[in-house]
């Protein structure tokens, strides 16, 4: 082994200076090719507004639901839920606001699936409302930097609205639970939802199979199929409203001098560089952008790259080319020293 080194370091310390010139010129050239690639195909960073749900339940239906995100991808403290609710009849009926988001925020609590194995829970943000109409910032994406750039290609993915966070199908006849302490806060401990196919039923009173029922609101008029309920706690039932109208508003996003590369569902472009989206349940706009400029200049880059990356395979060439002459060299300065030890051994 460590002749071999020894063989190595004597070959390379026999290379001709010159090509040692054109290794590090290839090293360069390599070096800066690739620098140029990455210009010219970025990586797209993942959207922070990709993660986050935003869905309300409402406690007694039929109820309508009008709700509204306001976007700014740059200003990400000024994201804004507008929502308007009215429950049978016009009149008011309260209603649970709960959100997912990206990172940990203080005041999330734990959201549980149940009848689904295995049961995975999350963390949201939740919220019990009594009022027709609310305002209220989102308050749960934080970014480090612009997500939006002037002359950069645009990828975002809005959140998701009116889509529970535990990925089920909107159906009213899958309820949800909110479970709260007996204590004067009566702070939201938990969420519970219960998947059931539609048209589903708990099983008959008698049946061994029945869980027993647990203290709910005056709403839940079915049976309830959710027996573990905490010592200490009850619970209040929510379920998806009959009724449901979406819509999200990017702002202050310019698709001037920008090509689109898809947009999904198909969203309305103002003068006023917002873009308008509609819909129902699970609403989730998608946009995809390339600038043209960025167009322009990734195509020059990845030409260029392509040309360094030849240039440095051709300058590497002398070098290896170099490496049998040293190793030759090597080779005959190490017989000779051999022969020369041998005659002189033989003379003494």
């Amino acid at each position: 082994m460590r002749r071999k080194l020894g063989d190595a370091r004597s070959t390379l310390g026999g290379v001709r200076a010159i090509n040692w010139i054109f290794l590090g010129a290839a090293i360069l050239a390599g070096g800066f090719g690739f620098f140029l690639q990455q210009h010219a195909f970025p990586k797209s960073a993942p959207s922070p507004l990709a993660q986050v749900t935003v869905s309300v339940y409402t406690s007694a239906n039929p109820s309508r639901v009008l709700l509204k995100a306001r976007i700014q991808p740059n200003a990400s403290q000024n994201d804004s839920l507008d929502i308007t609710v009215t429950g049978p009849k016009g009149r008011r009926s309260p209603w649970l606001l709960v959100v997912t988001c990206p990172q940990p925020v203080p005041g999330r609590v734990p959201m549980q699936l149940i009848g689904v194995a295995p049961p995975q829970p999350i963390e949201v943000l939740a919220s019990v409302h009594d009022v027709s109409h609310l305002s209220a910032p989102l308050g749960c994406v934080g970014t480090t930097g612009p997500v939006v750039v002037a002359g950069e290609d645009i990828n975002l993915s809005l959140p998701v609205l009116e889509q529970s966070p535990l990925g089920q199908s909107a159906a009213a006849d899958t309820p949800l639970y909110v479970v709260r302490g007996t204590s004067a806060s009566q702070s939201i401990e938990k969420l519970v939802e219960v998947f059931q196919a539609p048209e589903s039923t708990c099983p008959a009173p008698g049946d061994s199979r029945a869980p027993r029922p647990f203290p709910s609101s005056a709403a839940a008029n079915t049976p309830v199929c959710y027996a573990q309920l905490p010592a200490g706690t009850i619970a209040t039932k929510y379920g998806i409203p009959a009724s449901v109208t979406t819509s999200e508003i990017l702002e202050n996003v310019s698709l001037s001098g920008d090509r689109i590369d898809s947009m999904f569902p198909p969203g309305q472009i103002t003068s006023t560089d917002r873009i308008i989206w509609q819909g129902a349940y699970g609403l989730s706009p998608n946009l995809s952008a390339t600038s043209l400029s960025s167009a322009v200049n990734s195509s020059r880059d990845g030409f260029f790259a392509g040309l360094l990356y030849g240039l440095a395979a051709g300058l590497i060439v002398p070098f290896l080319q170099g490496l049998p002459e040293a190793y030759d060299k090597t080779r005959e300065a190490r017989e000779k020293a051999r022969t020369a030890a041998a005659l002189q051994a033989a003379e003494g």
